[in-house]
């Protein structure tokens, strides 16, 4: 039963991720993807400081904290959450979310190889060119000729970039501090490094009742609740899983945006949708061998 406590808070959080390109593009008119980051990071650090103020969850001795691995998911989620909020508003929340998640896992199996020579299996090689023919349907489907490149795509591309790095050094944080601390930390540093964005974009928007109930959304429940369920998950269970599991987030998030936001997709598009998801459903093979 313990095994499954990482899995299922991971699922948990992924769900919730899920959400958060589809509340992004409810949020008023004026909204910029730099203040809704802030906002939700702002909101959500708020948050879990109540949470581990109630529960007496802050640490007595802060000299624990690993501050390398810290200060390096802190930068990867800052990157994430611009580079993931204007893909949406650029592709779309399905296809944004789809590319973004479906090419974490094999950014987390090439950084872990370059950073801890953990050499990928052969599946990787498969999911590889699975997520490049993926891609490139996506990109055929988009309305563009067929000679041109779609370069909005590098948005939610280089946001898988960022997520598995976050992945792979949330994972080396959470060994010394508790998840509700590390998430407090990485959300907490990424609003105050943003902050000064209130004063050059608008902000009148949160202001309003749907706006309040967008920030609310955005920053109580995809941040304040998810990421402490996604960090303790990421205590209990490795890199690779915890990157295909991340699966649950785009199929969501595409089914939202297809059914609720009403997104058109081309045939092309739906395709290279299903290659990006069977890229991680072939890394699923890979896990057993990680632990030989």
């Amino acid at each position: 039963m313990r095994n499954l406590i990482g899995p299922l808070f991971l699922l948990v959080s992924c769900l919730l991720f899920s959400v958060t390109g589809t509340l992004q593009q409810l949020a008023p008119e004026g909204h910029t993807p730099v203040v809704i980051t802030e906002v939700r990071m702002l909101l959500g650090s708020l948050t879990i400081l109540a949470w581990c103020l109630l529960n007496h969850r802050l640490p007595s001795n802060w000299s624990g904290v690993p501050w390398k691995p810290m200060l390096i998911a802190v930068a990867s989620v800052l990157l994430y959450q611009l580079l993931f909020f204007y893909s949406v508003e650029e592709v779309g929340v399905a296809v944004g979310s789809v590319v973004a998640i479906a090419t974490t896992p094999l950014w987390a199996a090439t950084v872990a190889f370059i950073l801890f020579k953990k050499r990928p299996s052969r599946f990787w090689v498969s999911a590889t060119a699975l997520a490049i023919v993926g891609v490139s349907l996506i990109n055929a489907g988009g309305g563009l000729q067929s000679q041109r490149i779609d370069w909005r795509l590098l948005l939610p591309i280089a946001a898988g970039l960022c997520y598995g790095v976050e992945i792979i050094a949330v994972g080396k944080v959470v060994e010394k501090i508790n998840p509700e601390t590390t998430m407090l930390l990485e959300m907490g540093l990424v609003a105050i490094l943003l902050f000064p964005v209130i004063f050059f974009f608008p902000t009148e928007w949160i202001f309003t009742t749907r706006g309040i109930l967008v920030s609310l959304g955005l920053g109580v429940v995809t941040a304040g609740i998810a990421y402490p369920c996604f960090t303790y998950g990421i205590k209990y269970t490795s890199p690779i899983v915890a990157s295909t599991l991340a699966l649950t987030e785009p199929l969501m998030a595409a089914a939202l945006g297809i059914f609720f936001l009403h997104e058109n997709l081309s045939i092309s598009m739906g395709l290279g949708m299903l290659s990006l998801m069977a890229s991680v459903i072939v890394l699923i093979f890979e896990e057993p061998n990680n632990h030989s």
